[in-house]
């Protein structure tokens, strides 16, 4: 659910600058939760080797991506401010602030050595499938070469048989 986050220039509260950045944190937190959650389900839907579902998690992580650059973006404008001269409505707030900006960090590397687990496992259920394709080729290609009227078939035993 999109949190909504007001324009500091129509708020007369001191604070109303920092708020804004509460807001831009929690949305963030948020869109990464969401994120989080589905590089989980994508591992699992390439372990069964879910063609349907990854796209459609793909899908969805595309959205959210775009809701993070979006964010990101918002957030820019207080890059260059000095953390501590930032006025806050309570230590508390900005206690909570900072603990929702360590708990993103650390998702955003999970997400990242997930990603990248994902891209090794992709990776390697692709040579796999080519490696047996080739195998597939270079039988079919033998029997040929020797007349066999047979078809080539799996010996059981991660080889390759000529009926015939």
């Amino acid at each position: 659910m999109p949190v909504e986050i007001t324009d500091p220039t129509t708020d007369a509260q001191p604070f109303a600058r920092t708020e804004q950045l509460f807001a831009l944190m929690e949305a963030k937190h948020s869109v990464l939760a969401d994120l989080r959650t589905l590089a989980m389900t994508q591992s699992e839907a390439i372990d069964k080797q879910d063609i349907s579902e990854l796209l459609n998690l793909l899908a969805r992580k595309q959205v959210l991506m775009d809701r993070l650059m979006t964010l990101q973006q918002r957030m820019v404008t207080f890059q260059g401010e000095d953390p501590e001269l930032r006025i806050w409505s309570s230590q508390d707030r900005r206690k909570a602030c900072q603990e929702i900006k360590r708990t993103c960090d650390q998702w955003i590397q999970e997400i990242l050595v997930m990603e990248q687990r994902a891209a090794e496992e992709m990776t390697a259920q692709r040579d796999a499938v080519a490696g047996q394709l080739l195998q597939v080729s270079d039988s079919m290609r033998l029997s040929r070469a020797y007349g066999f009227e047979g078809t080539a078939s799996d010996d059981g035993e991660g080889g390759f048989s000529l009926d015939g």
